[in-house]
């Protein structure tokens, strides 16, 4: 058995067990569990556009139509299923390079399901080199550039905070705390728009808030962040007051129409911004919260 022939069957054995490594990975996350059991790969899933289940299928079919062409190759050699085999393989270190770069420079997450693959598809690459493919360093290449690339480039500001909305709750799906304040607000029928805060991560992060969960209150002139569930209950009990108190009549307004109404509630456009209690904003110590990127039940 010579040594590229070694090369080619450890290909098709490892390309194999890729296939079911993925696939068993699909599999369990439809019973709701991982292989992963690190935070990282909740944090990865959720700004993946259409959910882990999109980025499984891409991977187990890149890592079945290796295994395919390779079992063919060990049979018959074809040149052009060869360079097929060899730019698959490029493509996905291309692919593991963006994904591996965007996990550690700009999630600050890591993704151990994701690494492993990427691990994979390296001893993939070094057994394609042995068998003399060379045209797969294009792929170790490409692996390279694109990581250095995103290294040197700078996060983005993050998505807009959804300023058109006056309340902005942002939670975590994974935040007890998160699921506790939203059971209040939608059981009191406020009027707070619920958004995940992956979805701003970066924004918030770059103001200093990395715990959930938190309420934006936007006014024209201001902007309020409020974080833990007893700071926002304050600030929302606080509203309610205002929105019941009752309104002075002013000298002189006997006789019109609005002088004749004796109680009158304020409307929810001219809600306080802030509670007049200083302590809102030097609260105690709040354990009702959690970090936005750690699983706390």
């Amino acid at each position: 058995m010579n040594g590229k022939y070694l090369s080619s069957l450890l290909f098709v054995i490892v390309s194999g067990l890729g296939s079911l490594y993925i696939l068993l990975e699909a599999i369990l996350q439809s019973f709701g569990k991982s292989i992963c059991a690190t935070e990282g790969c909740k944090v990865v899933g959720q700004v993946a556009r259409y959910g882990d289940a999109s980025m499984l299928a891409i991977g187990f079919g890149m890592m079945a139509v290796l295994f395919a062409l390779s079992f063919r190759g060990l049979k018959t050699v074809h040149e052009l299923r060869e360079q097929a085999v060899d730019m698959l393989l490029v493509a996905a270190l291309a692919g593991e390079g963006f994904l591996t770069g965007y996990q550690l420079y700009h999630l600050n997450a890591f993704c151990l399901f994701c690494l492993s693959v990427l691990c994979i598809y390296l001893v993939l690459g070094i057994l394609r080199l042995f068998s003399g493919r060379t045209a797969v360093l294009a792929g170790f290449l490409s692996l390279g550039a694109i990581l250095s690339l995103l290294f040197l480039i700078l996060p983005a500001g993050g998505t807009p905070l959804p300023v058109q909305d006056r309340l902005v709750l942002f939670y975590s799906p994974d935040c007890k705390h998160c699921t506790e304040i939203r059971r209040e607000i939608e059981a009191q029928k406020l009027e707070v728009t619920h958004v995940k805060v992956m979805e701003h991560a970066a924004t918030l992060k770059n103001l200093g808030i990395d715990k959930v969960p938190t309420l934006m209150v936007n006014g024209t002139y201001e902007k309020i962040f409020l974080t833990g569930t007893e700071a926002i209950r304050q600030y929302l009990a606080s509203c309610r007051s205002a929105a019941h108190s009752p309104v002075q009549k002013k000298p002189g307004a006997a006789g019109t129409k609005a002088g004749k109404k004796a109680v009158q509630s304020a409307p929810p456009s001219l809600l306080p911004l802030a509670p007049p209690s200083d302590q809102l904003f030097n609260p105690a110590p709040d354990e009702g919260l959690c970090k936005e990127d750690v699983k706390c039940d």
